[in-house]
């Protein structure tokens, strides 16, 4: 979408998912319902959005880049490096990065989860019904606080805590390639649970109302920051 601001529109604020789940085990699909298709009906909502606004003759200063990534799940982010080594917008004008990774469940650990929960604390699905991870903010710390900011509407719990865990968050996911870019990048995550990289992450399972307010927390941050006069 095409900033409208001639100052501005040089500038972009570039929303990431993955499309890719695992694929297949012999006859055994895994439909990625989460991991990462909730990431990707979240990126094409909010597309929606701004083409719409940006059709009404309301669109946004800054350029605001779509971007649905392969072979996230192969590397891990294969894609989204790829993406950094040839970028369709200079990375250098580009003001921030939010990656939509998993944000149709509620965080649930089991204490006896394996290597796929290695450094998480067990707990509850419960414990997380209304909490989103923000996972990046000790590295774009302006983008943090932007989310913390439009959240006030939302009324998300918002959960600033595995940038430095033995889980290895940071890296999982696309963020991180554009982290080491130099460019400011957080991801929204609901978090990990027992269906996480199985056959079983299915449409039923997800969390349809809590998904929507998620995007449109990410819609409004987006917004907030690409008609902001000022870089987070």
């Amino acid at each position: 979408v095409q900033g409208s601001d001639t100052k501005l529109a040089g500038e972009a604020v570039m929303i990431l998912a993955h499309h890719d789940p695992n694929g297949a085990a012999g006859a055994t699909i895994f439909n990625g319902a989460d991991d990462n298709i909730s990431g990707v009906v979240g990126l094409l909502a909010i597309a929606e959005a701004y083409a719409k606004a940006a059709a009404e003759g309301r669109g946004p200063r800054r350029s605001v880049v779509f971007v649905a990534t392969d072979s996230e799940e192969r590397g891990p982010s294969l894609g989204a490096w790829h993406l950094t080594m040839g970028p369709r917008f200079p990375l250098d004008s580009t003001v921030a990065v939010f990656n939509v990774d998993m944000i149709g469940r509620n965080e649930e650990i089991p204490a006896d989860g394996g290597a796929r929960f290695n450094g998480l604390e067990p707990q509850t699905a419960e414990s997380n019904a209304n909490a989103v991870n923000i996972i990046g903010y000790s590295r774009a710390p302006g983008l943090a606080a932007a989310v913390d900011s439009a959240n006030r509407e939302t009324g998300l719990t918002l959960r600033f805590r595995y940038d430095n865990n033995p889980s290895n968050m940071l890296r999982r996911s696309d963020q991180w390639p554009c982290l080491q870019k130099d460019v400011p990048a957080v991801w929204f995550h609901t978090g990990l649970h027992p269906d996480y990289h199985t056959a079983f992450d299915d449409a039923e399972k997800i969390n349809y109302e809590k998904m929507i307010r998620i995007v449109r927390l990410i819609h409004q941050v987006s917004w907030n920051v690409a008609n902001s006069d000022e870089r987070f």
